[in-house]
């Protein structure tokens, strides 16, 4: 991990205010954040606490200060709103009351069709926990934007999962710390930003290859009082995995952005999670061994495991086409030939096709966690171009041999050709690259 030292400097007086200004307090001490949705109430009282001690002692202790406090909401948000690629736009306003101490609370309460979020926040909190609630309070205020039939509910896995993974890649994104000079008018701080490593999962996977990852019905029910503790470590990590694999998806972060709206009109996360990935999840056990295949893979492969480049390249060309029996005249002895996977999807009947093509996933899913890792990707992609394909011929109904194919269903099968095309050739120059890497 590569660490720089550099100069934070946040301009509060003189004539210089800019985009500062509306983070300034008015004449009620009230302090609002440039977008308007995260307000400040200052009622600390005076009380200071001098550097060092407590500081020495904690790394992840955070003295919050009204105006960095300010604006490290909103970059929390901007965060949150990046990875999952939503929009900054805001319905209710988020009301934060600093005091010298106590806990963070967090109250919501509606006026007419409109919530408001008001959070109690102590002067020294840690950085881990203060995150994690600015995360839970912006998802809050993100599904109860739709009025629905009860007040949606959070799941744990879901703010915790989204907290652990910010922290993990933009954590020195996301807090500003109070500065500890003034120079004229400015007051200038040192911050330190930490460039990490490229695997945001790095401790996720030390942890939870030495503990086991909780099942989907654990992720779903975690123990309260383990959240904040040692033993809630591996809750938060597998929390951490859940979502960034999730994310990697295809329709991922749309299907979680969907997932959130909706928590309002469910009586639990499980029905608005699979209205949302029902394209990748039809049902729970289908969610569940996707969930253990993850797990398998992430704490479970071993590089001893792995095959080498080129025994995944000539076992992927086996994989991803299908032996056939060919007779070339009526009594003759067949022989066998291989057919691609967009034979298959052009040429054969629905009947046929859905028993090769799931014998194919299931082959891709076996394979998986053998492949040298630069094909893992790809081998997700096969997978999910496959299930795509199959998900929407099931639609149009056509299970019958003879039957004319419509309109929609020869765009589909047009459509899954060049799919596989794009993927073969990008199979070829992967295997091309690794072959002339190693001096093949």
């Amino acid at each position: 991990m590569k660490i720089l030292l550099t100069l934070g400097i946040l301009i509060l007086g003189g004539d210089s205010l800019m985009t500062a200004q509306s983070m300034l307090p008015n004449a009620s001490g009230i302090m609002r954040s440039a977008s308007g949705q995260f307000v400040i109430l200052d009622r600390r009282g005076g009380a200071t606490f001098p550097r060092g001690g407590k500081f020495d002692a904690d790394s992840n202790l955070l003295e919050l200060e009204p105006a960095l406090l300010v604006v490290s909401c909103e970059r929390i948000k901007q965060a949150l709103c990046t990875d999952l690629d939503a929009s900054r736009d805001w319905n209710a306003r988020i009301n934060i009351t600093l005091r010298a101490g106590g806990d963070i609370t967090i109250v919501k309460e509606r006026v007419g069709r409109i919530w408001n979020y008001r959070l109690e926040v102590p002067q020294l909190v840690n950085r881990t926990r203060f995150i994690r609630s600015i995360v839970r309070v912006l998802l809050q205020e993100m599904a109860d934007r739709n009025p629905g039939n009860h007040d949606a509910e959070i799941p744990p896995w879901l703010s915790e999962g989204i907290t652990q993974h910010l922290l993990a890649s933009r954590d020195a994104e996301l807090i500003l710390p109070p500065p500890d000079n003034k120079l004229g008018a400015m007051s200038v701080g040192p911050t330190t930003i930490v460039i990490r490593d490229p695997d945001p999962l790095e401790t996720a996977r030390r942890i939870l290859h030495a503990s086991p990852p909780p099942t989907i019905e654990q992720l779903s029910w975690p123990d309260p009082d383990t959240l904040d503790s040692d033993g809630g470590e591996v809750f938060r990590r597998s929390a951490q995995l859940f979502v960034s694999e999730l994310l990697k998806l295809k329709g991922g972060k749309e299907n979680l952005r969907a997932t959130i709206a909706d928590l309002n009109s469910c009586y639990n996360w499980q029905t608005a999670f699979l209205r949302a990935f029902q394209g990748q999840f039809p049902n729970m056990l289908a969610l569940e061994k996707w969930w253990a295949l993850q797990v398998s893979y992430f704490v479970g492969r071993d590089s001893r495991q792995f095959w080498a480049h080129e025994e995944t390249a000539s076992k992927l060309d086996t994989l991803l086409r299908v032996r056939v029996a060919i007779r070339v005249q009526p009594g003759t002895t067949p022989s066998s030939s291989d057919v691609s996977l967009q034979v298959v999807v052009r040429e054969w009947d629905t009947i046929r096709q859905n028993i090769t093509l799931r014998e194919k996933l299931r082959d891709l899913e076996q394979a998986r966690v053998r492949v040298a890792p630069q094909y893992m990707r790809l081998v997700d992609e096969y997978r999910v171009a496959l299930a795509d394909y199959l998900k929407k011929r099931e639609k149009s109904g056509a299970t019958f041999i003879g039957i004319r194919t419509s309109a929609s269903t020869q765009e589909v099968i047009q459509e899954t050709v060049r799919t596989l095309d794009n993927l073969d050739t990008k199979r070829a120059v992967i295997s091309a690259t690794l072959t002339k890497e190693s001096g093949k």
